[in-house]
């Protein structure tokens, strides 16, 4: 059974960022995304990372085209920055 304390680490999300999730309406795929990035970058205090399409697969649980067709939608809607240099992708929340 889980069990989830403060004492044993935290996501730390600024409430502008919050109250904006609360407005934008979501598919269960994208908001697994968005989760990926959110602790990729903000659990780490950075404002983006270098994500690779097998982190994303591992911690959303989501199929690699699933994954793909989340990344393409939310930076379609604005939400997702995605920038790529070669063989990298660095992803960050708009």
């Amino acid at each position: 059974m889980a069990n989830p304390q403060i004492e044993n680490g935290y996501l730390k999300i600024a409430n502008e960022l919050v109250e904006q999730f609360t407005k934008i309406k979501l598919s269960p795929n994208e908001w697994r995304v968005c989760w990926v990035v959110l602790r990729k970058t903000y659990g780490f205090n950075k404002k983006e990372d270098t994500i690779s399409l097998t982190q994303f697969q591992k911690m959303s649980t989501l199929s690699r085209p699933s994954v793909v067709r989340a990344i393409k939608k939310l930076v379609a809607k604005q939400i997702l920055v995605a920038k790529q240099i070669p063989f990298v992708h660095i992803y960050s929340l708009n």
